[in-house]
């Protein structure tokens, strides 16, 4: 982690444009006070190689002033930012990693940055548009308290998230563990609030701002994202080909022929299924879990889900395929596929007060149909998962971490194949 002490008001965080000044009017505003943070007030980024949209800041203040015991004394800064993905793909040499993997489509880190910085406005306007609806509804999704909801400003200012510190109290899970089958039901009761929600009313469809969709991403990267993705598999199947070889050959076939992200926008309509609001980057990172007491690691007790930055319309498999493919086992996966969507139907039908709109053999169904798309999604950050560089794999037993991962980008492929030729996709 990167840490400072505040000696300058007027310099930006963490090579970002907004200033500790700026943080602390906006908090006196927020919080009515007029205390000031103070010359031991402290800054730390956190979430490093975690996310490619933002940069994450605690900042603890050295509050100074009246009434200053009332006043939270820890806080956690989102700065939405290109900044970390170009740095990201420095630190790992991405396009020298990517260069001898582009027979087909080509890739540039410099262009993939430039349409993260394009999409950024797009993402944080869903993200303060989600945040202002749970506030507003007071749905009872677990989200962390927000005192600063900034969007960009017409005259250059940048976007801004001040939220509530839970870093001593919750973590992440390491990507390579797995969520047990308590976490999981744990996330789906809390997107059964969010899509109950959903159900139950239509006002947020014509709200623009909650229309961070996948599609729009993918336009602003051109053909970044597919040499990317392209770039990604072939780098599997040269690195790891008692895994990938001729395993990803099918996959990477189909990329080629049709890799649109516009159909995750009207799959819901195909399938005769209403859409649902959204999360869209539902992974082990964006999940906070309550710190275990005198022990190291996290329970399986949910205290967040965070960065809902994609937000949007969607399809009702959508977020499940995020979250089974990103942070499930396999094993725990296949065996207990059926027995999550019965307890995620059970678990609406409560909120909702009724019936759900659709079946548990159509969630499953959708949740086949679109599985593709959520691992040609993920196959690039796999990739990045198990660059030692970025540090997702810890310290200790990296070999045995990372093999596991590769050992669930396997069998999701294996998984993909037996889906598709259920379905009759692959003819």
């Amino acid at each position: 982690m990167a840490s400072e002490t505040c000696t300058t008001e007027s310099q930006g965080l963490f090579d970002t444009s907004v200033t500790l000044k700026a943080i602390e009017e906006k908090l006196q505003e927020a919080l009515n006070t007029s205390a000031v943070f103070g010359a031991n007030a402290t800054t730390t980024q956190i979430a490093r190689g975690q996310g490619f949209l933002s940069v994450m800041v605690r900042l603890k203040p050295d509050w100074q002033g009246n009434n200053t015991d009332k006043l939270p004394t820890s806080f956690v800064i989102k700065i939405p930012t290109s900044v970390t993905s170009q740095k990201a793909s420095e630190q790992i040499s991405l396009d020298e990693m990517m260069k001898d993997h582009q027979t087909d489509v080509q890739f540039t880190a410099e262009g993939h940055t430039s349409g993260i910085e394009k999409y950024l406005r797009v993402a944080h306007a869903s993200e303060i548009a989600f945040y202002e609806l749970v506030n507003q509804e007071q749905l009872k999704v677990k989200v962390p308290k927000c005192f600063v909801l900034q969007k960009y400003g017409s005259s250059g200012e940048n976007g801004l998230l001040i939220m509530k510190d839970l870093c001593d109290i919750a973590a992440t899970k390491p990507i390579n563990e797995g969520l047990s089958i308590e976490a999981v039901k744990e996330v789906l009761e809390n997107l059964a609030e969010v899509h109950a929600y959903s159900l139950q009313n239509d006002q947020w469809l014509h709200d623009d701002n909650l229309k961070a969709t996948l599609s729009k991403y993918q336009k602003e990267n051109g053909d970044n994202l597919n040499g990317l993705t392209i770039g990604a598999m072939d780098k599997f199947k040269k690195d790891h080909p008692a895994l990938f070889d001729p395993l990803i050959d099918r996959l990477r076939e189909e990329c080629l022929k049709e890799y649109d992200l516009g159909f995750l926008d009207t799959i819901h309509e195909e399938l005769g299924l209403p859409p649902i609001l959204t999360h869209g980057d539902l992974w082990m990172n964006n999940m906070m879990w309550r710190k275990a007491d005198g022990r190291k690691g996290t329970t399986d007790e949910l205290v967040a889900i965070v960065d809902w930055q994609i937000v949007h319309p969607g399809c009702i498999g959508e977020d499940f395929v995020r979250l089974m493919c990103s942070s499930v086992d396999p094993a725990v996966r296949r065996e207990h596929l059926t027995d999550f969507m019965e307890f995620y139907h059970a678990s609406l039908k409560s909120k909702l007060g009724k019936e759900p709109p659709f079946t548990v053999g159509q969630i499953i169904y959708a949740y086949k149909r679109i599985f593709r798309y959520g691992l040609l999604l993920l196959i690039p950050c796999f990739l990045g998962f198990i660059q030692p560089e970025f540090g997702m794999m810890g310290s200790e037993d990296i070999d045995k971490k990372i093999n596991t991962v590769l050992e669930r980008v396997k069998c999701f492929i294996e998984d993909l194949y037996v889906y598709e030729d259920e379905l009759g996709l692959n003819k």
